[in-house]
């Protein structure tokens, strides 16, 4: 697997993570504090992981070696 696949997988999961993470995490159309609460107790840990591994995507792009494939130099 190639190492723009592998980044951008991170990237799509990470963003999974913190959709659902906020949206689980605030609940829409709250009519007071005491409803307001997240849907499940480590919603907000879920968001926090999400940016962490999206940013750290960019690391694991850094520190994968490239094959020659990926470089984009032609023959």
């Amino acid at each position: 697997m190639s190492r723009k696949a592998i980044t951008l997988l991170m990237i799509l999961g990470g963003l999974a993570f913190m959709i659902i993470g906020y949206f689980s995490s605030a609940p829409w159309g709250a009519e007071s504090v005491r409803n307001s609460n997240p849907r499940f107790d480590f919603a907000p840990a879920l968001f926090v992981l999400g940016v962490i591994i999206a940013f750290s995507s960019a690391v694991v792009y850094e520190l994968l070696p490239t094959r020659e494939e990926d470089d984009g130099a032609g023959e």
